[in-house]
């Protein structure tokens, strides 16, 4: 099973993927965001983009991944990754059902004042987004993103599980995870 963690980029994804890896050891994370940079030396000079998720290749390498890794370890697959765009939620989403990969899909909303708090507090850096999207340690690209985000917010309430994690703590939020998954702790 691939248990999808959506929300707001610098929203706290990658922290509570952490956290149920450590709930559930039998878990393995997988960042789909890592998929990003193999592409850019071959596509960039075909087809520039703002953000790799744009292209094609992107969404279709991190289907093959998530499909690939659920039937070779058997665990729970736990990817934490904002897609804002819902053409591309729709292609990864039946992509993995194509592939008969069940997947959980939970997006972790903030306030915004809470998410600009993170933004501001977060010593965590992702070299990928400061080396391929802006080079500001991603603390520009995560608020230049928040709008995307908000607008994206109503789809995503209408196709995943909505968990505010504005007063929770990422152990918190990685338990009720586990608790709407039903995974075994």
């Amino acid at each position: 099973m691939i248990v999808w963690l959506n929300g707001p980029f610098g929203g706290g994804k990658t922290t509570t993927a952490t956290q149920i890896d450590v709930l559930l050891p039998e878990a393995v994370v997988f960042d789909p965001e890592s998929m990003g940079p193999p592409l850019v030396p071959t596509l960039s000079g075909i087809e520039p983009v703002s953000d790799f998720q744009d292209w094609r290749p992107w969404r279709e390498l991190v289907v093959a991944a998530l499909t690939s890794l659920d039937r070779h370890t058997g665990r729970t697959v736990i990817a934490p990754q904002t897609v804002v765009v819902e053409q591309y939620w729709d292609e990864i989403t039946a992509g993995l059902a194509s592939a008969g990969v069940p997947l959980r899909a939970f997006t972790l909303d903030c306030t915004p004042d809470e998410h600009e708090r993170r933004i501001a507090g977060d010593t965590v850096t992702n070299s990928t987004i400061e080396e391929i999207k802006v080079n500001d340690d991603g603390v520009g690209w995560r608020r230049h993103r928040a709008a995307d985000y908000r607008a994206a917010l109503p789809w995503l309430t209408a196709r995943t599980e909505v968990i505010d994690t504005t007063t929770l703590r990422p152990a918190e939020v990685a338990k009720e995870i586990a608790t709407r998954a039903a995974l075994t702790a």
